[in-house]
Order: structure tokens, then C-alpha cells, then sequence
């Protein structure tokens, strides 16, 4: 038996199936990833597989957060994830807090999957690129045809019934064209739990092939401004970077992974059980091994084998200086070139030299309103 101690609060990202997937986003970094590997798409994870990761997730741990991903997690249908419910149930004889996370494309989801999410206290995060227009132009259906009206139906579905949702969009060269329309469109149906990740290169090096650093600078700076706005109204706009950034400068550590500075333990666990160290890694030569073969301990002694934590230490020259290193701290590593240099370096220099002075009174803001509530409690 392994022993943990007071037990580490682990994140286990699971992709039941593998990397199948209804859609064919032009940008997808998964299929990418896929493609660079010796076997591209397993079947789907079977209960021998589910069963194994979830008792060795559970074993010796604090906490366990259970995220599903792709591919299109939705693919392998609902009675799966029922049955991967019971299984934690099941196998989770000292009442483990476990949470759920499940990030889809929605075109798969109804009133029965929003339901399921419900009772069972799912994250739900849909990706959308905004308005009908806008989103179909690489998020299309494999035959080529549009998405967006599955994927608006699963989203009003999950709102209907309750569910906690965000909504993620890949930032491009057009979803920065179009931010103004883009952002109503959210606020029209309710969204107010936004996500936005800058399109991630290709691995064969194709640098900016979706979009361009300083685009993307003067996208953040419109988002930012819309954020700041939202906040003085009665509907305010929760925007994940933006949050990093504030508890970041309020001196707690960040939620995003990316904004750590370094690369956080992980697990990725592939339908056949192969488990790799970060999602942006699932590839043959970082395989840590398989859940159903290998303990917890064991993959990560293959994780600290290949040093892949460390892989990010290494920084570029200029950000010894830097002023907003300390909240930029270099970015994930997968948005780095060969000389560590942060891809979108210049695009936080340009946001947080207009926008940095408010990043800072919001921070001060909602520190001095944290004191009061503390010392009145």
C-alpha cells in the first residue's frame, strides 16, 4: 500500500474517448498532438480501465478533481458517465471529496445530460467561438458543416437546468476582429463565466499561424476593459485570466496552471490507461505510463525520470527584468520558443502597460473589502 501521508489533492484528466470527435476545429491542438503519436485514437475507456484510475486516484488522497476531456467526452455517451459515478461511489469508502469537471463542444448535450451535470455537481465548460458566423468559421462539424446551432442548444440546455457552466473560446485572429459582437452575444444568453485561451502553434512550429501576438494584445486590452465595465454593473463578468491576475497580485497563488511559473503534477489518462504528465503532452515520448499496470507512485518516478517539471524552469534572458514578470511569469511552456521566449511576451506588455495601474486599485480593492469582512466576522 502507498502511503501519502496527509494525502495530495489530485488532478486526473480523463479522455474516455481518446481523441474521436464529431467536430473538426482546424486549430485543434489535440488532434495534433494525435497525429504525432504512434497510435492517434484508442476504442473507449472500458470499466476495467475506469475502475482502476479511480481507486488508484482515491488511494491515500486529500482531494481528487476528475476532468473529462477529448476529443469529445460526450462521445461515449451518458449511461458511461453514470456508471463512472457509481464506480467513485462505490470505491470511495472514506467520503474523498471528489469533484467533476467536463469540458465539451456541447453538440451532444440535452436536458437529460444537463440533468446528469446537475445532480451531480458537474463543471460544465462548452467551447464556443461566439455568433453563429464567427464560431463556424474552423469550429465545423467533420463533413464540413456548421455546429453552431448543436452547440447553442446544449448551452441553452445546461443554463435551462441549472448547471454550472463557463464558456471557453480560442482566441484568433477573427475572434479578436469580431470581439465587440462576440462579447454581446455572451451577455445575450446569460454567459457570464468566460474563458479565453490564445490559439496554441502547431507542433511543427508554424508560429502565429491563427493568430498574432499583437492582435492578440489589443484583444486584451478590449476584454479587459469590458471586464473592469461589467464589474460596476449588476451582472458582472467573471474572465479566468483576469481573475489569475487579481489573486496573483493580491499575493495568493494562481488557479491557472499556465500562470504558475511551472508545470503542476498531472495526471492525463488516455481511454487505453496510458497517463501522461500535462494535456499539451500526449505524446509517445513523454508517456509516464499506464493506470491499469502502474501505481500512483510509479508515474510519477517517471515523471521526475524525464524531468518534465523542470523542463520549464528555464527562462529567456529578458524576463529577469521584466516588470510584470511576476504575473506573466513566462507562460506555459508549450507557448514558448526554442529560446524560452514567452510567444505572447509582447501581447501582456501591451495590456498591462494600459491596463496594469487597474489590475493593481482592483486588487488593493478587493483586499481592504477581504480585511473588513474578516474583521467583522
Amino acid at each position: 500500500m502507498e502511503n501519502f501521508g496527509s494525502g495530495p489533492v489530485r488532478s486526473i484528466m480523463i479522455k474516455p474517448a481518446s481523441s474521436a470527435c464529431n467536430l473538426g476545429c482546424d486549430y485543434c491542438f489535440y488532434k495534433d498532438e494525435a497525429d504525432n503519436r504512434s497510435v492517434s485514437c484508442h476504442p473507449f475507456m472500458d470499466e476495467r480501465t475506469v475502475a482502476s484510475l479511480v481507486e488508484k486516484s482515491l488511494h491515500g488522497a486529500q482531494a481528487v478533481t476528475f476532468a473529462f476531456q477529448g476529443g469529445e467526452p460526450s462521445l461515449v455517451g451518458l449511461a458511461w458517465f453514470r456508471r463512472f459515478v457509481e464506480i467513485v461511489k462505490d470505491r470511495n469508502l472514506q467520503g474523498i471529496p471528489v469533484n467533476y469537471g467536463f469540458q465539451t463542444n456541447g453538440t451532444l448535450l440535452d436536458d437529460d445530460w444537463g440533468r446528469f451535470f446537475f445532480e451531480n455537481q458537474f463543471l460544465v465548460g462548452i467551447s464556443c467561438d461566439g455568433f453563429s458566423k464567427l464560431h463556424n468559421l474552423y469550429r465545423k462539424r467533420l463533413d464540413s458543416k456548421k455546429s453552431s446551432d448543436a452547440v447553442f442548444h446544449g448551452i441553452d440546455a445546461m443554463v435551462r437546468n441549472g448547471v454550472a457552466l463557463n464558456v471557453l473560446t480560442v482566441v484568433t485572429n477573427a475572434v479578436a476582429d469580431n470581439f465587440d459582437a462576440l462579447w454581446d452575444f455572451f451577455l445575450s444568453k446569460g454567459l457570464l463565466f468566460q474563458q479565453y485561451i490564445a490559439c496554441l502553434d502547431p507542433l511543427d512550429g508554424e508560429g502565429n499561424r491563427f493568430l498574432d501576438p499583437v492582435v492578440y494584445g489589443r484583444f486584451l486590452i478590449r476584454l479587459a476593459r469590458k471586464w473592469v465595465a461589467s464589474l460596476q454593473s449588476p451582472k458582472p463578468v467573471s474572465i479566468r485570466l483576469f481573475d489569475n491576475f487579481i489573486s496573483i497580485l493580491m499575493g495568493y497563488p494562481p488557479e491557472a496552471c499556465d500562470m504558475n511559473g511551472h508545470c503542476s503534477i498531472q495526471y492525463v489518462v488516455e481511454s487505453d490507461g496510458t497517463v501522461y504528465p500535462c494535456d499539451f503532452y500526449c505524446l509517445d515520448r513523454y508517456e509516464l505510463g499506464n493506470i491499469n499496470e502502474h501505481t500512483i507512485t510509479q508515474l510519477d518516478r517517471r515523471r521526475d525520470e524525464i524531468n518534465f517539471l523542470h523542463e520549464a524552469d528555464s527562462i529567456h534572458e529578458d524576463c529577469v527584468s521584466c516588470p510584470i514578470f511576476s504575473v506573466c511569469r513566462a507562460g506555459c511552456k508549450r507557448n514558448r520558443d526554442a529560446s524560452n521566449k514567452f510567444r505572447f511576451c509582447e501581447s501582456y506588455r501591451m495590456l498591462f502597460a494600459t491596463m496594469g495601474d487597474t489590475f493593481v486599485e482592483i486588487a488593493r480593492w478587493m483586499s481592504e473589502h477581504e480585511e473588513k469582512n474578516t474583521t467583522i466576522r
